[in-house]
């Protein structure tokens, strides 16, 4: 076994080397992300062509936009009854703005309508699972109570008793 004595000098020097070097890494790391383009989550920025990807890429705030477009559209596909539609719509949308929107309010007004539209695919996706839910509780015969629980374990408001004093 091999013991190293390294002097006072050696280690002062050695530790200034290191973080040197960990100085410049940060630095040369920061440089380089602050002159890649902005990347949008639904799409690498890199392959963009249209007026309305490259607006996406160069501006944060529709950056923003196309992350939270991306989630929910993930949401919707999960709740979706019909995939296939959902991902047919999705194209049509998204070609309809590679062709009209050339400046940012378009592209901004495209946005907050499509969050608007998968919004309300998800609310009624919700709606269908819950009722879907409630139809397989009652067909297998459990009593109210038991539905209640299975349904508030789910994450479901089991229906309040008005009728009880």
């Amino acid at each position: 076994m091999y013991f190293f004595a390294i002097g006072h000098r050696d280690a002062i020097l050695a530790r200034h080397v290191v973080r040197m070097i960990g100085v410049t890494a940060t630095v040369l790391g920061t440089l380089f992300a602050a002159s890649r383009p902005a990347q949008a989550a639904s799409f690498p920025c890199r392959y963009s062509v249209s007026a309305s990807e490259k607006l996406v890429c160069e501006d944060p705030e529709l950056s923003l936009l196309d992350d939270k477009l991306a989630a929910l559209y993930s949401h919707a596909k999960y709740l979706a009854p019909d995939i296939e539609a959902l991902e047919a719509d999705r194209i049509s949308q998204w070609s309809w703005r590679q062709r009209q929107c050339k400046d940012k309010a378009c592209v901004i007004n495209w946005y907050i309508r499509r969050i608007a539209e998968l919004n309300a695919d998800i609310q009624q996706g919700q709606q269908a699972q819950i009722l879907s839910l409630k139809a397989n509780l009652t067909a297998q015969g459990l009593f109210p109570d038991a539905q209640n629980a299975v349904l508030e374990l789910k994450g479901v408001r089991p229906p309040s008793d008005t009728g009880k004093q």
